[in-house]
């Protein structure tokens, strides 16, 4: 029996590597025994405002997380940045979301989750493409407009990666530092890039993305556990 524990797997259906290695991972769980939490952002933006007509389940990981809450096992998704306009097209699927924080105890441990977006001020404009006002624009957007957008994002994200990650994991520390004899593990999502931060008190992970791998948190009665999955090879720190 073991508590999982995932973040920005941002599911949408031209992106399948990451709907398949979803699949694999939560087809391992035990239904009934394991549960799951994402820590934010299970599905990108991208699927429910241009992709809304397919079918969910044509995403293998949609169909995977579907199977296991068929099969008696238990999941809890918190709100993300990406997930902030996207209430209506989660309930279609019959998920529902949880605001941040979320406290909870697993296997002795007291843990604190939250997706990590609001710890560091945010630029006008990326608050404004969790409203629904942008959602609407987007939809409506000719598909040639809105594929360039989402190129000119995904560029100017990665060309100021390391220092955004830079300051966000400043914030996150911050914040894990604050909640200091309230919780005994802080799992904060919405930064891409693995960190499992041992030294600090309490201790701070950050499951990382699931854009080029499979990384996420298992608890149970041995302990905390970050793990790092390729098609290659099992890493675990």
């Amino acid at each position: 029996m073991a508590a999982y524990f995932a973040s920005d797997v941002h599911l949408r259906l031209d992106r399948p590597a990451r709907g398949r290695r979803f699949a694999r991972f939560v087809g391992a769980l035990g239904p009934k025994v394991d549960t799951l939490t994402i820590v934010g952002d299970l599905c990108d933006f991208w699927f429910g405002a241009r992709q809304r007509g397919a079918d969910p389940m044509e995403c293998e990981g949609l169909r995977a997380l579907a199977e296991f809450r068929s099969r008696g096992g238990a999941v809890t998704i918190l709100l993300g940045n990406h997930d902030c306009s996207l209430g209506p097209f989660y309930s279609t699927l019959g998920l529902a979301l949880r605001e941040e924080p979320l406290e909870l105890a697993v296997h002795g441990l007291r843990v604190r989750l939250v997706h990590g977006h609001r710890l560091k001020p945010r630029r006008g404009w990326k608050a404004w493409m969790e409203s629904r006002s942008f959602l609407r624009l987007f939809q409506a957007l000719p598909d040639s407009l809105a594929s360039l957008l989402d190129r000119v994002l995904q560029s100017t994200n990665e060309r100021s990666r390391l220092r955004t990650e830079r300051r966000y994991y400043n914030s996150f520390r911050k914040y894990t530092a604050s909640c200091r004899g309230a919780a005994d593990l802080v799992v904060i999502g919405h930064v891409h890039t693995p960190l499992d931060a041992t030294e600090s008190n309490p201790r701070l992970i950050v499951p990382g993305g699931w854009h080029a791998q499979s990384s996420y948190v298992k608890v149970d009665d041995s302990g905390a556990v970050l793990v790092i999955e390729t098609d290659d090879a099992l890493i675990s720190r």
